[in-house]
Protein backbone atom coordinates (compact mmCIF):
# COMPACT_ATOMS: atom_id res chain seq x y z
CA UNK A 1 0.00 0.00 0.00
CA UNK A 2 2.85 2.40 0.82
CA UNK A 3 4.40 1.73 -2.59
CA UNK A 4 1.17 2.72 -4.33
CA UNK A 5 0.96 5.97 -2.33
CA UNK A 6 4.62 6.73 -3.12
CA UNK A 7 4.07 6.11 -6.84
CA UNK A 8 0.95 8.28 -6.88
CA UNK A 9 2.73 11.16 -5.11
CA UNK A 10 5.76 10.81 -7.40
CA UNK A 11 3.49 10.89 -10.46
CA UNK A 12 1.71 14.03 -9.25
CA UNK A 13 5.04 15.74 -8.50
CA UNK A 14 6.45 14.85 -11.93
CA UNK A 15 3.32 16.17 -13.64
CA UNK A 16 3.53 19.44 -11.70
CA UNK A 17 7.21 19.87 -12.57
CA UNK A 18 6.49 19.21 -16.23
CA UNK A 19 3.69 21.76 -16.25
CA UNK A 20 5.95 24.33 -14.60
CA UNK A 21 8.64 23.73 -17.23
CA UNK A 22 6.11 24.15 -20.05
CA UNK A 23 4.89 27.40 -18.50
CA UNK A 24 8.39 28.73 -19.13
CA UNK A 25 8.37 27.88 -22.82
CA UNK A 26 9.44 24.27 -22.33
CA UNK A 27 12.72 24.92 -20.62
CA UNK A 28 14.17 26.35 -17.45
CA UNK A 29 14.70 30.06 -17.09
CA UNK A 30 16.58 30.12 -13.83
CA UNK A 31 16.77 33.35 -11.91
CA UNK A 32 20.48 32.90 -11.17
CA UNK A 33 23.40 31.37 -13.04
CA UNK A 34 27.21 31.38 -12.98
CA UNK A 35 27.29 34.91 -14.46
CA UNK A 36 25.13 36.47 -11.76
CA UNK A 37 21.48 37.21 -11.10
CA UNK A 38 18.63 39.47 -12.20
CA UNK A 39 19.44 43.03 -11.17
CA UNK A 40 17.47 45.72 -9.42
CA UNK A 41 16.39 48.31 -12.04
CA UNK A 42 16.98 51.05 -9.42
CA UNK A 43 20.64 49.98 -9.10
CA UNK A 44 21.60 50.16 -12.82
CA UNK A 45 25.08 51.61 -13.22
CA UNK A 46 25.51 51.02 -16.96
CA UNK A 47 23.22 50.68 -19.98
CA UNK A 48 24.12 48.81 -23.16
CA UNK A 49 22.05 48.84 -26.34
CA UNK A 50 22.40 45.71 -28.46
CA UNK A 51 20.86 45.42 -31.91
CA UNK A 52 19.97 41.97 -33.20
CA UNK A 53 19.86 41.49 -36.96
CA UNK A 54 20.17 38.72 -39.51
CA UNK A 55 22.11 36.87 -37.98
CA UNK A 56 24.32 39.02 -35.80
CA UNK A 57 24.55 41.29 -32.80
CA UNK A 58 26.11 44.71 -33.34
CA UNK A 59 28.20 44.17 -30.18
CA UNK A 60 30.73 41.35 -29.78
CA UNK A 61 32.58 42.08 -26.54
CA UNK A 62 31.59 43.72 -23.25
CA UNK A 63 33.50 44.38 -20.03
CA UNK A 64 32.04 45.16 -16.60
CA UNK A 65 33.03 45.10 -12.93
CA UNK A 66 31.99 42.53 -10.31
CA UNK A 67 28.82 43.76 -8.63
CA UNK A 68 27.85 46.01 -11.51
CA UNK A 69 24.16 46.09 -12.51
CA UNK A 70 23.66 46.51 -16.25
CA UNK A 71 20.54 47.28 -18.25
CA UNK A 72 20.64 45.59 -21.65
CA UNK A 73 18.33 47.20 -24.20
CA UNK A 74 17.81 44.61 -26.92
CA UNK A 75 16.44 45.85 -30.25
CA UNK A 76 15.42 43.32 -32.90
CA UNK A 77 16.07 44.91 -36.30
CA UNK A 78 15.79 41.53 -38.00
CA UNK A 79 12.98 39.61 -39.65
CA UNK A 80 12.85 36.68 -37.22
CA UNK A 81 12.69 36.13 -33.47
CA UNK A 82 15.94 36.48 -31.53
CA UNK A 83 16.96 36.26 -27.92
CA UNK A 84 19.71 37.48 -25.65
CA UNK A 85 20.80 34.94 -23.05
CA UNK A 86 23.52 35.66 -20.48
CA UNK A 87 25.52 32.79 -18.96
CA UNK A 88 28.70 30.79 -18.93
CA UNK A 89 29.67 28.53 -21.83
CA UNK A 90 27.97 25.45 -20.35
CA UNK A 91 24.72 27.35 -19.75
CA UNK A 92 24.73 28.52 -23.38
CA UNK A 93 25.38 25.01 -24.73
CA UNK A 94 22.59 23.53 -22.59
CA UNK A 95 20.18 26.24 -23.71
CA UNK A 96 21.09 25.68 -27.38
CA UNK A 97 20.45 21.96 -26.99
CA UNK A 98 17.04 22.61 -25.39
CA UNK A 99 16.09 25.07 -28.12
CA UNK A 100 17.08 22.56 -30.83
CA UNK A 101 15.00 19.86 -29.12
CA UNK A 102 12.02 22.23 -28.95
CA UNK A 103 12.31 23.05 -32.66
CA UNK A 104 12.57 19.35 -33.53
CA UNK A 105 9.56 18.49 -31.35
CA UNK A 106 7.58 21.12 -33.23
CA UNK A 107 8.35 19.48 -36.56
CA UNK A 108 11.36 21.55 -37.57
CA UNK A 109 9.50 24.83 -37.34
CA UNK A 110 11.35 28.06 -37.86
CA UNK A 111 12.35 30.20 -34.87
CA UNK A 112 9.37 32.48 -35.27
CA UNK A 113 7.02 29.52 -35.05
CA UNK A 114 8.36 27.92 -31.84
CA UNK A 115 5.10 27.94 -29.90
CA UNK A 116 5.25 28.97 -26.28
CA UNK A 117 8.87 30.06 -26.35
CA UNK A 118 9.57 33.30 -24.59
CA UNK A 119 11.58 34.67 -21.73
CA UNK A 120 10.10 37.16 -19.32
CA UNK A 121 12.51 37.04 -16.38
CA UNK A 122 15.93 35.70 -15.50
CA UNK A 123 18.97 35.58 -17.70
CA UNK A 124 17.26 35.80 -21.09
CA UNK A 125 14.87 37.90 -23.12
CA UNK A 126 13.14 37.05 -26.40
CA UNK A 127 12.49 39.84 -28.91
CA UNK A 128 10.23 39.57 -31.92
CA UNK A 129 10.97 41.53 -35.12
CA UNK A 130 10.61 45.25 -34.47
CA UNK A 131 10.45 44.85 -30.69
CA UNK A 132 12.70 46.37 -28.04
CA UNK A 133 12.99 44.74 -24.62
CA UNK A 134 15.15 45.25 -21.55
CA UNK A 135 17.04 42.84 -19.33
CA UNK A 136 18.61 44.04 -16.07
CA UNK A 137 21.45 41.84 -14.83
CA UNK A 138 23.88 42.02 -11.92
CA UNK A 139 27.27 40.38 -12.45
CA UNK A 140 28.24 38.81 -9.10
CA UNK A 141 31.49 36.95 -9.94
CA UNK A 142 34.62 37.61 -11.95
CA UNK A 143 35.16 35.57 -15.09
CA UNK A 144 34.48 35.24 -18.77
CA UNK A 145 30.85 34.78 -19.76
CA UNK A 146 28.83 34.82 -22.95
CA UNK A 147 25.74 36.37 -24.43
CA UNK A 148 24.05 34.60 -27.32
CA UNK A 149 20.94 34.03 -29.35
CA UNK A 150 20.26 30.34 -28.88
CA UNK A 151 17.55 29.87 -31.47
CA UNK A 152 18.74 26.93 -33.63
CA UNK A 153 21.73 27.91 -35.76
CA UNK A 154 21.95 31.54 -34.64
CA UNK A 155 24.86 31.35 -32.16
CA UNK A 156 26.66 28.89 -34.42
CA UNK A 157 26.41 31.47 -37.23
CA UNK A 158 28.06 34.07 -35.02
CA UNK A 159 25.20 35.57 -33.04
CA UNK A 160 27.17 35.54 -29.78
CA UNK A 161 29.68 37.59 -27.85
CA UNK A 162 31.77 37.63 -24.68
CA UNK A 163 31.35 39.41 -21.37
CA UNK A 164 34.45 39.84 -19.21
CA UNK A 165 33.82 40.57 -15.55
CA UNK A 166 36.75 41.94 -13.57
Amino acid sequence: MNTIKYLAISSIAATALGAAAMAHGGHSNSEENAAGQPGDPKAVSSTVRIEAGEIKFDVRKLTFRVGQTVKFIVVNKGEQDHELTIGDHITQLEHRKTMAEMAEAEGGMSTGEMHGHSHAVGSAVTVKPGETKELVWQFTKPGSFEFACNFPGHAEAGMAGTIDIR
